[in-house]
């Protein structure tokens, strides 16, 4: 049985043809119609489409008839009838096998590219409503558990009390934490979130095979940073739409660079690409049509000869002018990697490299 499903996002086609089956995402056959595509602030959004197949049904058609014709072999007792009919079973099986065999591959060919491209569409930022409020502690997922243990002991040693709302799903949780000391527990750009996050991550998978992805969060910061950072994207992308040169953000970390790269895919006329190494791998926004300075000279009025000169120094100039505009936007520091690089105070021989600490 096949059918067609559509829906905001691949994960949540997918979630809608597993409860149309009854059965996990797992026993069934997806091929990747439509990957969508997310607007910005809701314009130019595309569903997603996915075609979904039941694998198991023709398996157990296949073999719903093989009672039926090894059934009556005993009855009719002749060798050959029952030869015969045994015959064509197996012949309809050897067909089907190398059509199945054939089929997952293409499914596998077409999702690897499209997760190269979505950067990994499970790690974009959460929605709450692909997941569900959780009261009783007994329903808590364990992996969860040993995070909440692990963060109560954290803020236990940083004297900052809290509380913890969860919210689960088969593959994942998201703690939300509510405390009356939030900025301690977001820190600068969220970092110290982050971090804590990090950690949670490698304790609760800590010798496990099957990933669960936790997400820490506090009062809704990662959603509203999101719209911070489509907000300076979209700002970013029409300053760089006017004046055609290409700009750089500051660094950010990996989920931050995709929510930017998200929010840039949806502009026309732009586009970005990260560059750099950790800590300062940052994105630069690049107009598709940049402009070009020089050709003013032709129309002067000068001697052929010396009107020459002129346009070929120009187009030289033009040329190494590109050539530079390419390196800064490689290259270009931004003002916390200066900051970050300066030497400081402590960085000296006789301060130690964590200078001097009075106990």
């Amino acid at each position: 049985m096949t059918e067609i499903f559509t829906a905001r996002s691949v994960e949540e086609a997918k979630d809608l043809a597993a409860k149309k089956f009854g059965k996990k995402i797992s026993e069934i056959r997806f091929e990747i119609i439509d990957e969508g595509k997310k607007g910005l602030f809701g314009l130019g959004a595309k569903e997603a489409k996915v075609k979904a197949t039941i694998a198991d049904q023709g398996s157990a058609a296949a073999q719903s008839t093989a009672p039926k014709t090894t059934a009556p072999a005993p009855k009719d007792e002749p060798v050959t009838k029952t030869a015969s009919e045994e015959k064509p079973v197996v012949t309809i099986e050897t067909k089907a096998e190398p059509v199945k065999a054939a089929e997952p591959v293409k499914t596998e060919a077409q999702e690897s590219p499209a997760e190269n491209v979505a950067e990994d569409m499970e790690e974009e930022a959460y929605s709450l409503d692909n997941f569900t409020l959780i009261e009783d502690e007994a329903l808590i997922n364990p992996k969860v558990k040993l995070a909440k243990d692990y963060i109560t002991s954290i803020l236990r040693a940083m004297d900052v009390d809290a509380e913890f709302v969860v919210y689960q799903n088969e593959t994942g949780a998201v703690i939300n934490i509510e405390s009356n000391n939030n900025g301690t527990i977001i820190g600068r750009r969220g970092e110290t979130l982050d971090a804590i996050q990090y950690l949670c991550s490698i304790i609760a998978n800590k010798g496990d095979k099957d990933y669960y992805r936790i997400t820490i969060d506090c009062l809704g910061y990662r959603s509203k940073r999101k719209e911070t950072l489509e907000q300076l994207a979209a700002k970013v992308a029409k300053s760089v739409l006017r004046t055609g040169r290409s700009q750089p953000l500051e660094p950010m970390n990996p989920y931050e660079r995709r929510v930017i790269h998200s929010a840039i895919s949806a502009i026309d006329g732009v586009s970005s690409r990260s560059v750099g190494e950790e800590p300062y791998r940052k994105i630069i926004i690049s107009s598709n049509n940049p402009r070009r300075g020089g050709g003013r000279r032709d129309n002067r009025r000068d001697g052929g000869r010396r009107n020459d000169r002129r346009n070929n120094g120009g187009e030289r100039r033009n040329r190494d002018r590109e050539v530079n505009m390419e390196r800064r936007s490689v290259d270009l520091s931004t003002s916390f990697e200066k900051d970050y690089k300066r030497p400081k105070p402590e960085d000296s021989i006789e301060g130690g490299l964590y200078g001097k600490i009075e106990l």
